[in-house]
């Protein structure tokens, strides 16, 4: 009989033990969510103060108490199996509001300016939130490992786009000039080195501090993933200014020529056009050229109808590929737009010299001594500020003569 009460009495004590231990797991459990407010909190704290009342009672009262502080101890559990399913589900909705997923990685739209649903009209309210002149900065970053936070930036041009005249300016900055570093007493650095350094935030600050201008969104994208859009477009096609060759960097033994006039590229090939300089005498300058060549071939393929009416499909099957601020609501209204108008656009675009090159020490890299640098010419940064005032005011402008800035 003795032993039989013992084993009674260490049955007892587990199970007080293991209630106690799964209470402070749930209250450990609840604190780490962080989506309880914190009056759930304290109500938890004082059920378990309660919890402890219990199992004294269960441990020392008498019987009939004994009985009683068991059924209450039981009741939370019991109520708590019960209702299981719907906490369950009411955590999941809070974790699918504090997390916003836009495929591919494109900022939310702001609130108030949601797309409208297919077939009704669209809220003047919403489209009053995003402006018809708008500054996009791209940066093509000089890595194969996706879309790291830090790397050089090889690619940089600057988009002025006015939807009331349909028109677009490109703007491109050798990855080579020497700039203000954003937030020092006067430093310089290479532009492609302050991606490096600081990441997407730096370069957008030197850009407008270059231009004098405010830059609204931003786009950044990799190697692979430039392959991946010119790919999904079905290729592009560019005018080059010259015959050349040029290699994959990847692989060596593959080698492209491009015949100066007309050429249809495909993803690899794109990328093997835009990054060649060395075949040419005005190296990176012409680089910057023909990465605007290739940006003017994907607009001409963007907005044909075929893709326009497909183009979530496209941006599908991107994801992961490049990220943006630029909001999705205002590329469905862009894409809205074009279908309803077919609007022809004027792109036309300017490239910056390296009017003066030089060697100095590097902001980002001192430990290295002197690199080479280009110094920008006040002239050429006031051509480009000028064109990108007229776009902004409205004003049509015709393609600048892309050589008249070569020195």
């Amino acid at each position: 009989m003795e032993k039989k009460q013992r084993t009674e009495k260490l049955i007892r004590r587990a199970v007080i033990a293991a209630v106690a231990a799964a209470g402070a797991a749930m209250f450990i459990a609840a604190v780490r969510t962080k989506f309880l407010p914190a009056s759930y909190l304290a109500a938890l704290g004082g059920g378990l103060a309660l919890l402890a009342t219990l199992i004294a009672l269960v441990v020392r009262g008498g019987r009939k108490l004994r009985l009683c502080a068991g059924m209450l101890l039981a009741a939370p559990y019991i109520f708590m199996s019960l209702t299981g399913f719907t906490l369950a589900n009411r955590t999941q909705k809070l974790l699918s509001d504090a997390v916003v997923s836009v495929s591919p990685t494109v900022a939310p739209a702001p609130a108030d300016s949601s797309e409208p649903a297919s077939g009704s009209a669209p809220d003047a309210a919403a489209e009053e939130g995003y402006p018809d002149v708008f500054t996009i900065y791209v940066s093509g970053i000089d890595s194969r490992k996706g879309l790291v936070d830090k790397s050089y930036s090889d690619a940089n041009i600057i988009f002025t786009v006015n939807r009331t005249t349909h028109q677009i300016l490109l703007v491109t900055t050798p990855r080579d000039a020497f700039v203000p570093v954003p937030g020092t007493d006067g430093a310089r650095d290479k532009l492609t080195h302050l991606g490096n350094f600081s990441g997407i935030d730096m370069l957008v600050d030197s850009m407008e501090a270059t231009y004098d201008i405010d830059i609204d969104y931003w786009f950044r994208i990799g190697f692979t993933g430039f392959e991946d859009v010119v790919d999904a477009l079905g290729g592009v096609t560019v005018d080059s200014d010259y015959t050349f060759t040029g290699r994959d960097f990847d692989f060596a033994d593959q080698i492209y020529t491009f015949d100066e006039g007309e050429n249809v590229l495909n993803g690899d090939q794109a990328l093997v056009f835009a990054r060649e300089r060395m075949s040419f005498p005005d190296g990176d300058v012409q680089r910057g050229r023909d990465q605007m060549k290739l940006i003017v071939g994907m607009i001409d393929k963007v907005l044909s109808p075929d893709l326009l009416n497909n183009y979530t499909e496209v941006l599908d099957s991107l994801e992961g590929e490049f990220e943006t601020t630029v909001p999705y609501d205002l590329l469905a209204e862009l894409v809205r737009d074009q279908l309803a108008d077919g609007a022809e656009w004027n792109v036309v675009s300017y490239t910056l010299c390296h009017c003066k090159s030089d060697y100095q020490v590097t902001y980002s890299m001192p430990e290295l001594g002197e690199r080479f640098v280009s110094w920008l010419s006040d002239d050429d940064l006031a051509t480009a500020k000028d064109l990108m005032a007229k776009v902004r005011g409205g004003e049509i402008i015709e393609q600048p003569d892309i050589y008249t800035n070569l020195q």
